[in-house]
């Protein structure tokens, strides 16, 4: 049960987290771009990098792995709003920002987790 409960913890904290950069990205001047999905994503990939690299060498119990991996980083990225976003860019025609929106979130994507990982190694883990 305490398994479940730090997942459902987890999940509630991140995708408040996501609802929060959502209201923030309301703000910006990209109308047809999905900016919060995309700043909600790369956050995610950076903070996972962070974290693995924390966790590589700190032991952390079970319960709080699931809180943070698999329930708060689970519900503050989102691939499946990523996907739907992107069709609808399709559909509407925007074909170029489609693809620009793909290349883009895998690239830095990656990117992000590469330099979390580094980030934590070289500045926090001495």
């Amino acid at each position: 049960m305490e398994k479940i409960f730090a997942v459902a913890l987890g999940g509630a904290t991140g995708s408040l987290g996501r609802y929060f950069i959502a209201l923030s990205a309301e703000k910006l001047p990209f109308h047809t771009f999905p900016s919060a999905t995309f700043i909600a994503n790369l956050l995610g990939c950076l903070m996972i990098g962070v974290f693995w690299s924390l966790f590589d060498r700190i032991h952390i119990n079970n319960e709080f792995r699931l809180f943070l991996f698999t329930g708060f980083l689970g519900g503050f990225t989102t691939f499946s709003t990523f996907a739907r976003e992107t069709v609808q860019l399709f559909k509407a025609g925007e074909q170029f920002q489609a693809i620009g929106y793909i290349f883009l979130s895998n690239l830095f994507g990656l990117a992000m987790v590469g330099f979390g990982f580094f980030l934590a190694h070289r500045y926090l883990r001495g």
